[in-house]
């Protein structure tokens, strides 16, 4: 079940988003719950309770928490959890990505943004909850979510698995094997020793590139050029 969370301070906003969501994933047979809340303080009750959620579609501008505050709460309480920010408030759209904001939709183009961000977001949902990259190591056999890859780098024979949590898996092969394996759109070989999970990365800078959970790693110059290309495009996509 998908758990997710609306909060507007708009009544009107509020009961269109749960309208389209609620929509699009009956036509995906997919279970969700959806939780509406007008006061964003109550939801940030509700996260500092305990409250989980997988989705929350949230405005930026509202008169008690606005969504950047409750964004930083999210990261911290919820690190797994994905936002969309649905606002009239364009200008907020660099410092959004700088939570890691999976989408940011201008509420005059809902009906037209809000079903391909939810189709892109199911996806990631489903990678993170049912394909995996197995590890056979003599008796040892494990699945990693591919969501939890932050990034691969080449060790001499091996390629090492850095995850969430700061995990690191080793596998005896090339990079370029683990490349053809994966064959996912979100993984990018960004270097000839590393491969990135563009789903998890926050940004960069002139030296490297920087991930969720304050990981970052350096790439080269003749690389960084291409992969700012990459980046950026993939991050429109979910604008």
């Amino acid at each position: 079940m998908v758990r997710i969370a609306i909060c507007d301070d708009n009544e009107e906003c509020v009961s269109g988003i749960e309208t389209v969501v609620d929509q699009f994933f009956k036509t995906h047979c997919v279970e969700c719950a959806i939780q509406t809340y007008q006061s964003s303080e109550n939801l940030l009750y509700d996260l500092r309770d305990g409250i989980g959620y997988d989705l929350l579609l949230l405005d930026i501008e509202m008169p008690e928490v606005d969504g950047m505050d409750l964004a930083k709460v999210i990261l911290d309480t919820l690190p797994a959890a994905k936002i969309i920010f649905i606002t009239s408030h364009l200008e907020y759209a660099i410092t959004a990505y700088e939570f890691s904001v999976f989408r940011y939709i201008p509420k005059t183009v809902i009906s037209e943004k809000l079903p391909p961000a939810l189709e892109d977001y199911y996806k990631l949902y489903s990678l993170e909850r049912d394909e995996f990259y197995t590890v056979e190591i003599k008796n040892h056999v494990e699945q990693l979510p591919y969501r939890e890859i932050l990034y691969i780098l080449k060790d001499g024979k091996y390629a090492v698995f850095y995850m969430t949590g700061g995990k690191q898996q080793p596998v005896r092969k090339t990079l370029a094997q683990v490349f053809e394996e994966i064959s996912r759109e979100y993984f990018y070989f960004a270097d000839r020793g590393c491969i990135v999970n563009l789903a998890n990365v926050a940004g960069m800078d002139d030296r490297s590139i920087l991930f969720v959970e304050d990981q970052r790693i350096a790439i080269s110059k003749t690389n960084l050029s291409d992969f700012k290309t990459t980046m950026l495009r993939f991050w429109r996509k979910q604008i």
